[in-house]
């Protein structure tokens, strides 16, 4: 699915583009921390460090490799 009116995407992908490459990841990190927060702060309250960590694994790349991971989790 695509909402994105082509004006919008070439102004998006020009604003990309002119962009260094530290510039563009630096946004990219930011975004993956803001995801994490949004994770983080739907867990229960209550849980330990290691489980926090174990559910936040889980629900970034899945249950296998959660389990791999933190297998105390």
């Amino acid at each position: 699915m695509n909402d994105t009116s082509p004006e919008t995407e070439a102004f998006l992908r020009a604003r990309y583009a002119a962009m260094s490459g530290s510039e563009r990841a630096l946004m990219a990190l930011q975004m993956f921390e803001t995801a994490q927060q949004i994770v983080l702060s739907s867990l229960p309250s209550g849980l330990s460090e290691l489980e926090r960590r174990h559910e936040l694994c889980r629900r970034f790349y899945g249950d296998e490799l959660a389990r791999a991971a933190f297998p105390e989790g």
